[in-house]
């Protein structure tokens, strides 16, 4: 049966998800977890989209992971989170594949609604990409507030229409917060929203950051051409701390 499980998974992900270089395909997974007093996932949720083989295989590889509980007034309590998984098929020496399912991080659910920063006319003349990180806090009503964006890297001005056209489409966005023992709290999330257009013009010293960036990140997942940061966002202070999220690899 396990091997059939995997079979059917391997299949949908080779026909449908992004591929990053020949055979090797990723995609990343927002699911709601339910995490008992003890920081153990007790339930999961997914969207109606994602297909019945992989979200029972994802299903299982969450509840293998641990928390370090939430706590209110000073005693562990029960908690919902969305934990950020990426699917992986990697490609072996012998002509076959293997999945790996590792932890990307945790917290509220963003909600873009559809709306996207516009990119900056003057970014499009001057074919610039752009990295900005978005600083909010998701209130327990789902609306975000304390907004303030930045460039991603220290080195890397940013056209100040880059900033306005972030502020602008975040103002739109809500998200789905964070519960702790059943009441919704206050999260600060980091958010990265990129502006990458075709055949973009990049300094030297641009080229150099986002090779670096992308060296510290991780060398395993290295591709050709210049690498572009990740777009997954991070909640900085969940009540719900990652405690064992070893990655997981499976074959048939």
């Amino acid at each position: 049966m396990r091997n059939v499980m995997f079979c059917a998974v391997m299949l949908l992900l080779t026909c449908s998800l992004a591929a990053h270089a020949a055979e090797t395909r990723e995609q990343t997974y927002k699911i709601g977890a339910d995490v008992d007093a003890a920081g153990r996932v007790t339930a999961t949720q997914f969207d109606a989209d994602v297909p019945a083989s992989i979200a029972t295989m994802l299903a299982t590889a969450v509840r293998q992971w641990h928390f370090v509980p939430a706590r209110h007034d000073d005693k562990p309590v029960s908690a919902h989170t969305f934990v950020f998984t990426k699917l992986k098929v990697i490609p072996d020496t012998h002509g076959g594949y293997s999945l790996r399912i590792s932890f990307e991080g945790n917290g509220p659910r963003l909600l873009k609604q559809n709306v996207q920063p516009r990119y900056p006319m003057d970014g499009i003349r001057a074919r610039e990409c752009a990295f900005v990180m978005l600083d909010v806090t998701v209130q327990p009503d789902g609306s975000l507030g304390d907004m303030t964006a930045h460039s991603q890297f220290e080195d890397w001005q940013l056209r100040p229409s880059f900033i306005k056209a972030v502020l602008a489409a975040a103002g739109q966005w809500r998200a789905i917060p964070e519960r702790v023992d059943g009441q919704p709290v206050a999260t600060r999330m980091h958010i990265p929203v990129s502006f990458t257009i075709s055949e973009p013009i990049f300094t030297a010293k641009q080229a150099r950051i986002l090779n670096e960036a992308a060296r510290k990140e991780t060398a395993a997942d290295a591709r050709p051409g210049i690498p572009l940061p990740s777009e997954q966002e991070l909640a900085v202070d969940s009540p719900l701390k990652p405690d064992a999220v070893a990655t997981i690899t499976s074959a048939p």
